[in-house]
């Protein structure tokens, strides 16, 4: 992957062809209309950047000479987008805080966990309801806590874009 989970905005990935990334989760591509690329180019060119597996939603005209797409995430990959927001979270607390998660930061927690589970679910195109909420819960406290661990104990203080 040749970007960071902390990026965020507008990468090229072929001439013509963009792809907007948050935490390093592909949103959003942009074409021009004059970019003649194949979806499976597409998903490896996304691919390559991001380590994630995507499909195209729909190809809308947006202004002269370019089209947009919504992507989806593949469902098999949900864990992994949960992870990286995740990461992500811990980087945003370090950064407001300037210390460590900790046991006592539990509003912090069930927040930030029904926001990025929330939005993983949404990346991943996944229809709401049809995955136990609960049994993601430990797994994501854990990688967030540890992050924020990691950050603090090497002096990291990385620049994150809240959303």
């Amino acid at each position: 992957m040749s970007i960071s989970y902390f990026d965020s905005g507008w990468h090229r990935v072929a001439t013509g062809l963009d792809v907007e990334v948050q935490h390093g989760i592909p949103l959003h591509l942009s074409k021009t209309a004059t970019a003649n690329y194949d979806d499976a180019s597409i998903i490896n060119n996304v691919y390559a950047l991001t380590g994630l597996t995507i499909t195209t939603d729909n190809w809308i005209e947006h202004e002269n000479d370019e089209q947009i797409s919504s992507v989806c995430i593949n469902k098999a990959e949900f864990t992994e987008v949960l992870r990286r927001l995740a990461v992500a979270s811990a980087a945003i607390y370090v950064d407001r805080f300037h210390k460590a998660i900790d046991r006592s930061a539990v509003d912090w927690d069930s927040a930030q966990f029904t926001f990025d589970f929330n939005h993983a679910i949404q990346y991943c195109c996944i229809p709401w309801g049809t995955l136990n909420k609960d049994n993601y819960f430990a797994e994501y406290i854990t990688t967030m806590h540890d992050e924020s661990n990691r950050l603090i104990n090497q002096g990291i203080s990385p620049l994150v874009e809240a959303e």
